[in-house]
């Protein structure tokens, strides 16, 4: 599903678009769903989609560049940004890397502790869940 939609803005509705706008289009969409899929083991379909992205992207460009060889394409639209090269990128907007995401898993919970009889053990739980999300959040 999400293929697709990254496929339909690249190919069909971004043909005619500045990559400023693409990037800033499909980095909400990257955004959207790295969020809610970081949290389950998503390594390979990140890798994957991240692979995916990058060829329909040369396609992109390939189509508004056909008269072009591929090394000038290249050049043109990925760059190299913080020692990492070929970054579909400008000078103002990149495009996010999805194995730049980082996947957390939540800590797991003790089946066999009882709130009721191990008091201590959910009240430290609780504090790290608590941090974990401030060092998310800030």
């Amino acid at each position: 599903m999400l293929i697709r939609k990254i496929s339909d803005i690249i190919l069909k509705e971004g043909k005619a678009l500045k990559q400023e706008d693409l990037i800033r289009r499909l980095n909400s969409i990257i955004i959207g769903w790295t969020n809610y899929n970081k949290h389950v083991v998503a390594s390979r379909t990140f890798s994957y989609v991240n692979n995916t992205i990058y060829l329909l992207l040369e396609r992109w460009a390939k189509h508004r560049h056909p008269n072009k060889n591929k090394w000038w394409r290249l050049n043109k639209y990925w760059h190299e940004r913080n020692d990492k090269p070929w970054v579909f990128m400008t000078d103002r907007n990149h495009l996010i890397n999805l194995k730049t995401i980082d996947i957390r898993r939540h800590p797991k919970l003790q089946i066999s502790k009882n709130p009721f009889l191990d008091e201590k053990y959910f009240i430290k739980r609780r504090i790290r869940l608590q941090s974990l999300a401030v060092a998310r959040n800030g």
